[in-house]
């Protein structure tokens, strides 16, 4: 069974495997797919059609899936 903190929001579409660990004030969005074993911790957004595979972990205020922070990305 997933361990879901009570404050982080989860998307009803999103696609959750039963041992994923999801740390508070997480945001998982729509179409979002997390394999077996996977740890977000604290602050952590994915959004878009983003999946992160088996065993991965995700460390405090990443951002995946998003639009870039960096001012000067161009589409590359």
């Amino acid at each position: 069974m997933s361990d879901i903190h009570p404050t982080a929001i989860v998307d009803a579409s999103a696609s959750i495997a039963d041992d994923v660990s999801i740390g508070p004030y997480s945001i998982v969005g729509a179409e979002v797919t997390l394999g077996a074993g996977v740890e977000l911790m604290s602050h952590v957004v994915i959004g878009g059609d983003t999946t992160l595979g088996d065993g991965c972990r995700v460390f405090p205020f990443a951002s995946l899936g998003l639009e870039p922070q960096d001012l000067k990305y161009s589409g590359e």
